[in-house]
């Protein structure tokens, strides 16, 4: 068996990898469909859309198959992000990179393997859209073309809801989780949105020269500070907005001040700033005046808009914009 050789732009490659946020999340009809109409349109047993971590292919999507992951030095699709085309074997047991892999020999006994390059816009190969069977098989040159279109439009699903700078939401996946909020009884809503705006905490160091992008940094720690919300966005111009299901237990202004003195001393260089100026805001669900996210989203937007505005008050290292609504932090 032949292992797969690491690409020259693996560290690249992973770091856009992981900037998708996409690996070990759940089941997402937005990516089965794919595999659904591959395995239909090709006339397969087998789809998958596999991504290539470190160490192991993890599936974001199967169709006739059950597995979740395998170690990366077994994995077909390995070999297949070192090109640019469909990476095709026609018969696994003629050849002697394969014929002994245990994917071959034990399931799903992969006789025939087709896939495309699942190729990020920064040229970075994540993984493939590829199709297995367990018969001989080979592609005409129309079916690989068709299969790379598909791709194609699996990777456009991907970066279509992230935010690939910050590896956050971005306002299209935002939107979707909130119109979610919106599915159930109107008794039965009860979310907020949080606003983070940290212009001046860029504007303060304009002329560094960041390791690490301040907006990535503070990406990071809303997800640390925020684990269970159901979504957090990065909307651009050092705009954040964080989705909370009204959860009795969290004390809201506790992990924000957390969230500050962390981003104080994660993101500024030296010691010469001894606090956090951020613009931070709330907005709740009111039933009598928001039908849908957008709503929200459009008064957020305001907010944002008139930030500069306003006379603001330091409270504990935060600026608060006044006129942000009810509860100021």
């Amino acid at each position: 068996m032949q292992e797969p050789g690491i690409p020259e732009d693996e560290v690249g490659r992973l770091k856009t990898l992981h900037s998708l946020n996409i690996l070990d999340t759940s089941n997402d009809d937005r990516f089965d469909r794919y595999t659904r109409i591959s395995a239909q349109i090709f006339d397969m047993p087998v789809a998958v859309i596999s991504l290539v971590d470190q160490g192991r292919q993890w599936f974001k999507s199967t169709e006739g198959f059950e597995g979740k992951e395998t170690p990366r030095e077994i994995s077909f699709c390995g070999h297949a992000i070192l090109g640019d085309d469909v990476f095709e074997v026609r018969n696994t047991r003629h050849d002697s990179r394969f014929r002994d892999n245990p994917l071959v020999l034990e399931q799903p006994h992969i006789r025939f393997y087709a896939g495309a390059p699942l190729t990020a816009p920064n040229g970075h190969k994540l993984g493939t859209l590829c199709l297995i069977d367990r018969v001989p098989r080979r592609l005409s040159d129309e079916k690989k073309v068709m299969l790379k279109n598909l791709a194609d439009m699996v990777v456009g699903e991907m970066i279509n809801y992230v935010d690939t700078e910050t590896g956050l939401d971005n306002r299209n996946a935002f939107v979707i989780a909130g119109a979610k909020c919106f599915d159930v009884d109107p008794a039965e809503r009860d979310f907020t949105l949080l606003l983070f705006d940290i212009t001046g905490v860029v504007a303060a160091q304009k002329d560094t020269d960041w390791e690490t992008p301040p907006i990535k940094t503070f990406g990071r720690l809303l997800r640390e500070g925020f684990s269970d919300a159901l979504s957090i966005a990065y909307l651009g111009r050092e705009d954040f907005c964080v989705l909370l299901h009204g959860d009795k237990t969290i004390d809201e202004a506790k992990a924000i001040s957390h969230l500050c003195e962390d981003a104080r001393c994660s993101i500024y260089v030296g010691d010469e700033f001894n606090s956090f100026s951020a613009f931070i805001g709330r907005i709740a669900y009111e039933p009598d005046k928001y039908d849908c996210i957008e709503e929200m989203l459009q008064d957020a937007d305001v907010l944002f808009f008139n930030r500069d505005k306003q006379t603001l008050p330091k409270r504990h290292g935060i600026r608060v914009p006044v006129h942000w609504r009810k509860t100021i932090f």
